[in-house]
């Protein structure tokens, strides 16, 4: 079953206040059960004292109490509270009224000068039992009283009874209304994602390109690289469709002219047509390379760059074996770039490649971290480039003409990738006697 984050924290919440309420109220009421008995104790303690304080000897040498008492409830038959006093032997010297109809078993055998608390229980009652065992000196020698006070735990029992349904009432309504409120701050909490999900439904149903508004730092990123993904596939979609729209337009003339020779047979127009040909070709090629281009991904993984380097210099030492270059590679083992793999081979490729090409003997090859960018740095000991193509290369969205001698479709290549990862170029003289370029991305 697949529930939604709000259900999942919700149910969460759910079962964690239950089980600390739960927790909470039974460690109350076993707190208030404890403080309630204690408080019995220490009653029951009291009245043995009140009873020794009124208890007295008579002129036979024999305890005596008085039959009423100041506290009201050993007055009264069949209360919940009852009092006597008795000889080790169990020969009842005296009793409270409270007594008269009420029998309870207390314990025989009381040591001298200490309270014994027990607890008795019949069929109909339960009680808290206190003992206290006492010597009283007279003419005939020392007699031992044992004072006994029994209170029914009815009172007790209510009084749990009570707390225990106010606690659990209480317990419940605060629960509630933390869950209450736990659901209103889980949504107001949770409202930024439903925003970008509901900017995800718009996207798809067509009704905008891009989720808008402000998010909290938490998700910012998130929908920045959805955003940033989202740019991606509309750059993907219009370059394809731009690179489609160019080639349409550019075979126009070739094919024109092909269709205009194709019923001759002389060595010329046959050229000619050679040529028209290569044109073609060189025109899907650029514009299918130009469309694939995979742009700058805010998701994608770093890639290390001195092996691709290293790739792409070995091919061109090859290709250009005849010049034996001399190449310089000054690029740290762990230094990474963000950027497609296919890029990043397409985009040095073509700018090592022209490097290779003109260069005497020489080509210098640098990479390092700057700030938040890699700067790259190829310099040759070539003719360079003229300062006037320098300046067109340079203009955004300018590609370099297939027929242009030098640096013709590679440049148009390079400028094009730079435009979609948001990257410079910077073309000076290197102190090599060449060209040196220098591409921030």
């Amino acid at each position: 079953m697949n529930f939604s984050i709000h259900s999942r924290i919700l149910v969460s919440a759910f079962i964690i206040l239950i089980l600390f309420l739960g927790l909470t109220g039974l460690v109350l009421d076993k707190a208030f059960r404890n403080n309630a008995e204690n408080a019995q104790r220490e009653n029951l303690r009291t009245h043995i004292y009140t009873l020794l304080a009124t208890a007295e000897l008579g002129s036979n040498n024999q305890l005596i109490l008085p039959e009423e008492i100041t506290e009201p409830r050993l007055n009264i038959v069949d209360s919940t509270l009852h009092a006597r006093v008795v000889t080790p032997k169990g020969m009842l010297v005296w009793q409270s009224k409270s007594m008269l109809n009420t029998h309870i078993d207390f314990p025989a055998k009381i040591k001298i000068g200490e309270f014994h608390f027990s607890h008795v229980a019949n069929e109909q009652q339960s009680y808290t039992l206190l003992s206290f065992s006492t010597l009283w000196v007279t003419e005939q020698g020392e007699q031992n009283y044992i004072f006994q006070v029994a209170e029914n735990k009815k009172t007790l029992n209510k009084q749990t009874a009570a707390f225990r349904q106010n606690l659990w009432g209480w317990l419940a309504g605060m629960g509630v209304l933390l869950l209450l409120v736990q659901a209103f701050i889980l949504r107001w909490g949770l409202k930024p994602l439903r925003h970008v999900a509901d900017g995800l439904l718009k996207v798809e149903q067509g009704k905008t390109q891009r989720l808008s508004g402000e998010y909290p730092k938490e998700i910012t990123p998130l929908t920045n690289n959805l955003n940033q993904l989202l740019d991606s596939s509309q750059q993907q979609l219009t370059r394809y469709r731009d690179a489609l729209g160019n080639m349409a337009h550019s075979l126009k003339t070739p094919i024109a002219v092909l269709r205009g020779i194709i019923d001759s047979t002389s060595i010329e127009q046959k050229n000619t047509a050679s040529e028209q040909l290569d044109t073609i070709n060189n025109i899907v090629d650029y514009q299918l390379q130009r469309a694939a281009t995979a742009g700058r991904q805010q998701l994608a993984e770093a890639i290390l760059l001195r092996p691709v380097a290293e790739k792409i210099i070995n091919t061109l030492n090859k290709v250009h074996k005849d010049k034996q270059v001399d190449t310089q590679l000054d690029i740290i083992d762990s230094l990474k770039i963000k950027i497609d793999e296919g890029d990043l081979f397409e985009l040095l490729g073509n700018l090592l490649e022209n490097a290779f090409k003109w260069c005497d003997r020489k080509v210098c090859f640098s990479a390092n971290a700057l700030n938040n960018h890699t700067q790259l740095t190829i310099e040759d000991d070539g003719p360079g480039i003229d300062k006037q193509e320098r300046d067109r290369i340079l203009l955004r969205g300018q590609r370099a003409d297939q027929n242009i001698p030098g640096h013709g479709l590679g440049m148009a290549m390079v400028s094009d990738m730079l435009l979609l990862y948001e990257g410079k170029m910077q073309i000076t003289e290197s102190p090599l006697g060449g060209t040196r370029i220098i591409i921030q991305l």
